[in-house]
This record gives C-alpha cells, sequence and structure tokens, in this order.
C-alpha cells in the first residue's frame, strides 16, 4: 500500500480540506475510531498503515473501491457504480402528519428530511415525503417504504396521489380514477381493500402526485 499515501492526500486535496475537517468528518461517520489529524497525517506519509476499519471509512468517504485504495485494483470504481456527486441531492422535508392540508409549511409536522436525487424538472416545485403505512397499496408500494410527493391539486387518473379524506390529518397514498364527478381512491392491493369514493358527501383534498418511492431492504 506504498502508494496509499498519495492516493489519501490527494482526496483531501481534490475537497480543500484541511487535516482537521477531513478527521471531524470521518469522525461523524464513525466515532468509535477516534481519527486524529496526528493519525491523517502518519496515513498520509506512510508511517503507520491503517486498520482495515479505518480503510473501509475512508473508501467510503471518497467514493472510490476498498480495493483500488489499497491498490489491489487499478479501477477506483467498481463494474457498474459511478461516484456520487453530492450536489445532485436535495433534502425533502419528512412529514407525519398534514394538519390542514399544509404538508410543507406546518413545521410542527415535519419528523426530519431525507435526500432525493436532484431533478431539474422538478426544481421549482414544492416536493415532500411520506412514510408509507399498511398494505393498501402492494405490491407497488409496502409498509415503511418512503414516498416523494410533488405538490399539485389534480392528479390524472392512473397515477398515485397522497390524498386528505375528510378530517384526517393524515395523508393515505391511492391510484387516481375519475367518474363522473366523484373521485375514486383505488388500492393497488385489492384483497381486502374497497376504492374510497371522494365526492361533496364525502369530501377529501389530492395533496399531490407520488413522483419516487425509497425502500430499505434488510
Amino acid at each position: 500500500m506504498s502508494d496509499l499515501g498519495t492516493k489519501l492526500k490527494s482526496y483531501r486535496k481534490s475537497q480543500n480540506m484541511t487535516l482537521d475537517q477531513l478527521a471531524s468528518a470521518l469522525n461523524k461517520s464513525a466515532p468509535n475510531l477516534k481519527i486524529t489529524k496526528g493519525r491523517l497525517s502518519r496515513w498520509e506519509n506512510n508511517k503507520e498503515e491503517p486498520k482495515l476499519s479505518s480503510l473501509k471509512i475512508l473508501a467510503d468517504y471518497f467514493n472510490v473501491s476498498l480495493d483500488y485504495l489499497i491498490g489491489l485494483n487499478k479501477d477506483p470504481f467498481p463494474k457498474n457504480v459511478f461516484p456520487i456527486d453530492q450536489e445532485a441531492f436535495r433534502n425533502v422535508p419528512l412529514v407525519g402528519t398534514i394538519a390542514c392540508g399544509t404538508p410543507t409549511l406546518a413545521e410542527e409536522n415535519i419528523e426530519g428530511y431525507v435526500p432525493m436525487f436532484y431533478n431539474k424538472d422538478h426544481k421549482n416545485d414544492v416536493i415532500f415525503a411520506l412514510t408509507c403505512k399498511g398494505n393498501s397499496m402492494e405490491p407497488t408500494f409496502k409498509d415503511g417504504d418512503i414516498v416523494f410527493v410533488k405538490q399539485q391539486p389534480t392528479v390524472e387518473d392512473g397515477e398515485v396521489a397522497a390524498v386528505l379524506v375528510d378530517d384526517n390529518e393524515e395523508a393515505t397514498l391511492k391510484r387516481i380514477k375519475h367518474v363522473g364527478k366523484d373521485v375514486l381512491l383505488m388500492p393497488d392491493n385489492t384483497s381486502g381493500y374497497s376504492p374510497i369514493v371522494l365526492n361533496s358527501k364525502n369530501p377529501g383534498k389530492i395533496l399531490g402526485k407520488v413522483i419516487e418511492s425509497r425502500r430499505k431492504f434488510s
């Protein structure tokens, strides 16, 4: 790993980071490792060899493969894997409840923020995220999935929308179908679930269209 130090120094300088700044960033990723400025300096000058746990953190931080970092592979990126540009993300509010139909304005209802890929087509759109609950939209969406919703008052037939029904403060996700003056909220899972009819007697409000989803595999 004779060229490890050269690689580390090159990656650090390419991000205009000092040793102190890099140590701070790495410790946020892995506080148990306690990486110091002095240790980084010794690594860069090949006076000390990082442990495997530290090498993995470094590889992940610089978005390169571990094999490349330790000199086993000349390609910095595994096949079909490309470096991630952090500027390609935007943080979207994750909303728990949607009181009064204002998902992005009710600060007390925001549970946190989740990153999504930046898309110039949605540059000026208001986008919020919801966590799916239940299985009425399986197999399209499963319980625990995160969906990203573009805020808009109408949705075309066949598209999935986040909808408030009556005075409910939590949105339901359903596929939209227009029948005359009625709007049908259609579940993808028809086993045990029936459409919800929205009309003058059973009012509801479309909050927006689902444009992206994310699922955790564990």
